[in-house]
């Protein structure tokens, strides 16, 4: 809370608290018809009317520095979290970029190079694998996890859907 804000709030609360004496006075002065003792008080009561009113304008340019200061704190708040996402977002692509890298090459399929030492222990074992182009062999799993030949080998559909 701002100092002018706590001022205008305390001298206006006591400014007003004030004017009952001066205004009970006068109701007094009034009944015994002492018209000079009722024109002071009422003076008085008027005099602190006008500094409970200079109070209340400086409370209320005192609540005025307290939006203004809410408001820039409240900027610097959203700056922060703005740079703060922003450093996230930044740490976040430098760590796909380098995962982007090893996969640029990669169409979007997983794919297994057999080396020289496991065709020559499949040929062993007599299951010497068929190679296709690139000496990949194409191989689909199904639904159960069971390897399937490619359809271009078999020369049938699978049906994918099971």
């Amino acid at each position: 809370m701002n100092v002018k804000t706590m001022e205008g709030l305390a001298g206006a609360g006591s400014s007003i608290s004030m004017i009952s004496t001066p205004m009970n006075v006068a109701e007094a002065a009034e009944r015994k018809g002492d018209t000079d003792k009722m024109v002071r008080a009422l003076g008085y009561a008027a005099e602190l009317t006008e500094q409970a009113e200079a109070y209340s304008e400086k409370t209320s340019q005192g609540m005025k520095l307290d939006a203004e200061e809410a408001k820039k704190q409240e900027k610097l708040q959203q700056e922060k979290l703005i740079q703060a996402r922003r450093e996230e977002r930044k740490e976040q692509e430098e760590r796909t970029e380098p995962e982007a890298a090893r996969n640029a090459g990669n169409p979007g399929y997983d794919s297994v190079q057999i080396s020289e030492e496991g065709r020559g222990m499949a040929e062993a074992a007599g299951q010497a694998p068929e190679s296709g182009p690139d000496g990949v062999r194409d191989v689909i799993y199904g639904s159960t996890g069971e390897a399937a030949e490619a359809v271009q080998a078999v020369g049938e559909n699978l049906n994918r859907s099971v």
